[in-house]
């Protein structure tokens, strides 16, 4: 008996050895150390979109690869009626826009995707402004920094200020924006349709 308790003993110590412990932080460098995988697919904010929720995905086939856990319609922009599903990940749920049955824009709006490169929720417009020819610009009451380098998105901004509702502002002119202005949220629109 004592000789099967200390086989199931060292046993344990080996499973123990070969499962890395688990991270408890939450910060973005944490989360983002490492690529995570759900059942759809990877959980990096690219330009088509994250893992199998992508721009031009039709609903049925999403519901297939993902698991999607509401579809509702809301009020949105301009008191239009907007549908909208969520799709749950690992590490958040996200909102996706549907338009004639096809994923037409993802909003994430969570700390823990990211993209390739981290930016996410919570990157401070100095990141922002490192990126090639960042600008700023306003769309449906809300301030956005684009760049060439993340083709398909933008970076909803909160804390810009008076001067983010004055219009467009090249990358200069996102210096003159307070340092606290940080990305609330990112849009991902695609960026397919601008190729050939």
């Amino acid at each position: 008996m004592r000789r099967l308790a200390l086989v199931l003993a060292l046993i344990g110590c080996e499973a123990k050895k070969a499962v890395p412990p688990a991270s408890t932080s939450s910060s973005p460098a944490a989360t983002n150390a490492r690529p995570q995988v759900s059942a759809c697919g990877n959980e990096i904010v690219g330009e088509e979109g994250i893992g199998e929720l992508r721009i031009g995905t039709n609903v049925e086939s999403l519901r297939q690869k993902c698991n999607v856990v509401r579809d509702t319609t809301v009020m949105g922009a301009e008191g239009m009626p907007a549908r909208k599903v969520a799709v749950a990940f690992s590490r958040d749920t996200v909102e996706a826009e549907i338009v004639d049955g096809k994923v037409w824009r993802i909003a994430v709006t969570s700390l823990r995707l990211r993209t390739a490169d981290a930016i996410g929720v919570g990157t401070t417009i100095g990141r922002l402004r490192q990126l090639k020819d960042s600008h700023g610009m306003t769309g449906e009451g809300q301030f956005f920094v684009a760049s060439p380098q993340h083709c398909g998105m933008s970076f909803r901004l909160s804390g810009a200020g008076p001067r983010a509702q004055r219009g467009d502002l090249d990358r200069d002119g996102l210096f003159t924006l307070p340092e606290m202005t940080v990305v609330s949220e990112i849009l991902v629109f695609g960026c397919h349709l601008g190729r050939k």
